[in-house]
């Protein structure tokens, strides 16, 4: 498994592993309290910052320095196709939420709504990269 496509794997649990915490926090947490909301969003953005970090520092330090090269083309190909995924999820899903928000929903709704859209697009593109990487580009 190539340095990239560890990074990728990297970036997929983890976001999903964290971001599911959070969504389900949200989902359990008192309405009455709407600093809790900034607080677990806060505390999940750290948590990623620290584990992706921490995670990707230990792969490359266990990683010879012969596979470390720079970009080639193919994974070039492979983070654009990536994108391309994600984004083409992502402007569907926020059409669906721009439609879904003309109902007025509570703005904590609309708010992690959207950070929900965001997150999957996320994990969609790190997806597709470890796809791309295991097809061979």
């Amino acid at each position: 498994m190539s340095f990239r496509e560890k990074t990728a794997w990297i970036s997929l649990v983890s976001t999903a592993g964290i971001y599911a915490f959070y969504f389900w926090s949200v989902l359990h947490a008192a309405p009455s309290n709407p600093d809790g909301y900034v607080d677990g969003l806060l505390g999940a953005i750290v948590a990623l910052v620290v584990v992706q970090m921490v995670l990707v520092v230990a792969v490359s330090a266990m990683t010879p320095r012969k596979e470390m090269t720079p970009r080639d083309e193919r994974e070039e190909l492979i983070d654009l196709k990536a994108t391309r995924v994600a984004y083409a999820g992502l402007a569907s899903s926020v059409a669906f939420a721009c439609f879904f928000g003309a109902f007025d929903p509570p703005i904590i709704f609309g708010t992690n709504s959207l950070l929900f859209l965001l997150v999957a697009a996320e994990i969609l593109r790190s997806g597709c990269q470890i796809i791309q990487y295991r097809r061979g580009g």
